[in-house]
């Protein structure tokens, strides 16, 4: 009996293994080139967000932002960067954001932004999964 029970327990241990690995969730940066940002959701919960950098903006360039989310919601924020960084002057994280974008399935938007280098900020606004990217493109 006690073998048993051992057994039972062992089972459901590695039935609850099995479980979590099924139901793994992501959120995060897949592809950084400094002209393009891609952002990988998989299962990703609300309100679970990432900072990354850095996104590289020229004179007479834009920010195109595609989503090709299946299911949820992004925000995407662009946060800007002293010119000169060192570790006396880290970028302020919680800085105001000079590009704020929503973005559902199937949705992209644009925007200018004076030339600069750019910190992402991305939270997940409802469970997420797809992928949205972030491009540098000349300006039309």
């Amino acid at each position: 009996m006690k073998r048993n029970c051992s057994l039972a327990v062992i089972i459901l241990a590695l039935s609850a293994l099995l479980l979590t690995a099924c139901g793994k969730a992501e959120f995060g940066l897949s592809e950084n080139t400094g002209k393009r940002m891609t952002i990988t959701a998989e299962k990703a919960d609300r309100n679970v967000f990432f900072m990354a950098g850095s996104l590289e903006v020229d004179e007479g360039e834009q920010i195109v932002i595609s989503s090709d989310l299946t299911k949820g919601a992004v925000r995407v924020e662009l946060v800007g960067t002293p010119e000169e960084q060192s570790i006396q002057e880290l970028p302020d994280f919680n800085g105001e954001a000079v590009l704020t974008a929503d973005v559902r399935a199937a949705e992209e938007t644009s925007g200018t932004v004076p030339a600069g280098t750019y910190l992402l900020k991305t939270t997940c606004l409802e469970r997420a999964t797809g992928t949205v990217q972030i491009e540098v493109l000349p300006a039309s």
